[in-house]
């Protein structure tokens, strides 16, 4: 009898413990989950002033912004300051590198600053005094700079030379999105009608002794990049217009070695079709706010992006994502599952810049980047409306408060904020001093209901 209760007492006692390892289990289970659950899949980190680009280059992130203020990051987390202006410096709102040691930064008063030892130090030159809006380097003497009035090339001198023929080709097509220096002889730019007009290549092949327009039929491009030394275009085209219904519009991606001669890519661009691939560094495209599709090696492949925070501004280093917002946010890309699936997050929207033969803004507070998309989508308004804002442009030339006021809808409010929130600006100043500028106007936008 003895021996039997001490069995039992054994017996319970095993099933006690298994049943609190059971539970310990559970509730470490459970606290994983919730801490998965509840962790943000985008975190925000501060390199230490506002980011206006962005960049990767060797694995490591790098920014810039005002005062002529440059960082990099290994992860999107921690941040080294590599230049900063010792006074009042020019506002950088452009960051790119041509190799892994030579690199570039642009912005105000003709500013640009160059690294030739991967970003660890930055030397200041000055090209006139206007603002440079876009450029692309290929090294500190050659390449193209666009200002408001004009599109300039360097051909090895320090002086910029003015890009005027063909005449009647820069005046129809005068719009510039894209600049791409591939080497000291061959230089590209995009011309095109307006915004969302279908555009052509303004190549040089000769270090800018000559320029010709390739204008490809039935095109939009939405994009112009150099990846491995060679041009990539990105956007759409119209086959089978010779066929009953007129055609219709299909993804585009082609590559060349002197900008006048394009080879579409063989690799796999359908899930472009939704939206195309727009919006593109040498990491990718968007296809939408969710998929990063690349396509400029060898195969296709799909990264997953998380919802929530992608702005037009985005760059990639190893396995992480990291973009643009007040701050720099970023998250991990993931395995993309369905790439042929319409997403529901859209493409985020990205700056436009005026004209060629734009004059230079003039007054306390002159605009550098100011668009808003050309078509709002929303559930509660539709047609043409006039809001009203109130800003206040900080000393730095960045956006610090933005009110909106009779949009008649909270999400279009929403979605018209978070665009004004990303003007630029010169920074103010009132004699020779950084200040802060209120300014408030009625401005109309175009809004539809979805379909």
């Amino acid at each position: 009898m003895e021996e039997e209760a001490a069995r039992g007492t054994l017996h319970t006692i095993k099933f006690a413990a298994m049943n609190i390892r059971k539970a310990v289990f559970i509730l470490c289970l459970s606290a994983c989950l919730a801490s998965y659950a509840q962790a943000p899949a985008w975190q925000t980190s501060d390199p230490g002033f506002h980011p206006l680009a962005i960049v990767s280059n060797e694995g490591a992130f790098w920014v810039c912004g005002p005062n002529e203020s440059i960082a990099s990051s290994p992860d999107g987390k921690n941040w080294t300051i590599h230049h900063r202006a010792s006074g009042a410096g020019a506002m950088l709102f452009g960051i790119e590198f041509f190799s892994s040691k030579f690199g570039y930064a642009y912005g105000t008063g003709g500013t640009v600053l160059f690294t030739n030892n991967g970003g660890d130090a930055w030397e200041t030159h000055h090209f006139g005094n206007d603002t440079i809006l876009l450029a692309s380097f290929s090294d500190p003497t050659h390449g193209l700079l666009r200002t408001a009035p004009s599109l300039f090339y360097l051909d090895g001198s320090d002086s910029p030379q003015q890009i005027v023929q063909p005449a009647d080709i820069l005046q129809r097509f005068a719009f510039t999105p894209f600049l791409v220096a591939l080497s000291p002889d061959k230089m590209t730019a995009v011309l095109t009608e307006g915004p969302y007009s279908e555009g052509g290549f303004l190549a040089t092949i000769d270090g800018g002794k000559t320029w010709n327009l390739y204008d490809p039929p039935s095109t939009g491009i939405k994009d112009l990049l150099r990846v491995d030394g060679k041009y990539w275009a990105t956007g759409h085209e119209v086959v089978g217009k010779d066929k009953p219904g007129g055609g219709y519009g299909v993804p585009m991606a082609t590559y060349s070695d002197d900008g006048t001669h394009w080879t579409h890519t063989t690799n796999e661009i359908h899930p472009c079709h939704w939206e195309y691939c727009v919006i593109c560094n040498s990491q990718g495209c968007l296809a939408s706010g969710t998929l990063l599709v690349n396509f400029f090696h060898q195969g296709t492949t799909y990264s997953a992006i998380p919802k929530g925070a992608l702005t037009a501004k985005w760059a990639v280093a190893g396995e992480s994502i990291c973009t643009l917002n007040q701050s720099v946010t970023c998250a991990a890309l993931g395995k993309a599952s369905d790439v042929e699936a319409s997403s529901d997050v859209p493409l985020p929207h990205e700056q436009t810049i005026a004209p060629l033969g734009t004059k230079p803004p003039t007054g306390a507070l002159r605009c550098v980047s100011c668009s808003l998309e050309p078509v709002f989508i929303d559930d509660k308004v539709q047609g043409r409306i006039t809001v009203h804002i109130k800003l206040q442009v900080g000393p730095d030339g960045t956006v610090e408060m933005a009110n909106i006021e009779k949009s008649r809808s909270e999400s279009l409010t929403q979605k018209i904020q978070a665009q004004i929130m990303t003007w630029l600006f010169e920074p103010p100043t009132k004699d020779g001093q950084p200040i802060r500028i209120k300014t408030e106007s009625d401005i109309g936008v175009n809004v539809i209901r979805p379909k």
